[in-house]
């Protein structure tokens, strides 16, 4: 009668062990509410047993009974054993890989509009965004547009993942200002618009300087990028003049003058 409650019990306190995290209160209260049931088994056993070697003369079945109540006690108390560590443990600790991840994801936005058509971006391009654009579309299958709110960020980042937009084809839009190399993923869009008070901003390369890298050659990768910009319809007269703004500047052109280049494509 008692030895399938127990057995159930010892189940569920088995797979509450496979749990890879638990409060200890929680785990306080489990281990003390079932030592409380185990108490009132062997308790409600023995006084059966008793009873049923002074009906019977018979020990050999109630010291078997008595046995496995030993063995359920044991495996009970291993079991209650592993919840007090699994609650007690310490935390898992971030690698620095994972550090450095979570890190660079705060310093922008990228979530999937509730209508699942639409992706905004926000916030600073540093490494790890085009993977995370990919996972997105892959998950996503029914993204269209690209919304964008940056002050740009990593060139090379900036770069690959223009080539995902580009290649998954979808439509760009900025709600603020795009900047810097916030424009190589507006330029990669299949349509390319504006909010009424959004901007492009350009400027020469200056990170060569900024972070003490002597021998990069920054007018090969402006050329590079001219590259990209004319290979998505800008206007050769605008690409020509577009880093002559000195890096530590910004030029804003008007949006007559960007629609006249083909930055728009409505």
């Amino acid at each position: 009668m008692l030895a399938m409650p127990r057995a159930l019990v010892i189940a569920m306190l088995w797979g509450l062990t496979h749990l890879a995290d638990m409060p200890l209160t929680l785990a306080s209260a489990v281990i003390a509410s079932d030592a409380l049931v185990l108490i009132w088994q062997i308790t409600r056993y023995h006084h059966s047993a008793d009873a049923h070697i002074r009906d019977t003369g018979a020990m050999v079945a109630s010291w078997g009974g008595y046995f496995a109540c030993f063995l359920a006690l044991l495996a009970s108390a291993t079991l209650w054993w592993d919840l007090v560590l699994i609650a007690t443990r310490p935390p898992v600790e971030e690698t620095f890989d994972q550090q450095m991840r979570r890190e660079r994801e705060q310093l922008y936005v990228l979530e999937v509009a509730s209508d699942g058509i639409e992706l905004r971006f926000e916030g600073e391009i540093t490494y790890g965004l085009k993977a995370r654009l990919t996972g997105l579309l892959v998950a996503h299958p029914n993204l269209r547009r690209m919304s964008l709110t940056s002050p740009g960020g990593h060139v090379f980042e900036a770069r690959g993942t223009a080539q995902v937009i580009s290649a998954a084809g979808l439509d760009t839009y900025v709600e603020g200002d795009c900047t810097s190399a916030c424009t190589l993923l507006f330029a990669a869009g299949q349509r390319r618009s504006l909010a009424p008070d959004a901007r492009l901003g350009f400027h020469g390369y200056g990170f060569a300087t900024v972070v003490h890298l002597p021998g990069y050659d920054i007018e090969a990768a402006q050329d590079k990028d001219r590259a990209f910009f004319l290979s998505h319809g800008i206007a050769p007269m605008f690409v020509a003049r577009m880093y002559d703004t000195p890096a530590q500047d910004m030029w804003f052109p008007d949006l007559s003058v960007l629609r006249a280049a083909g930055w728009l494509r409505d």
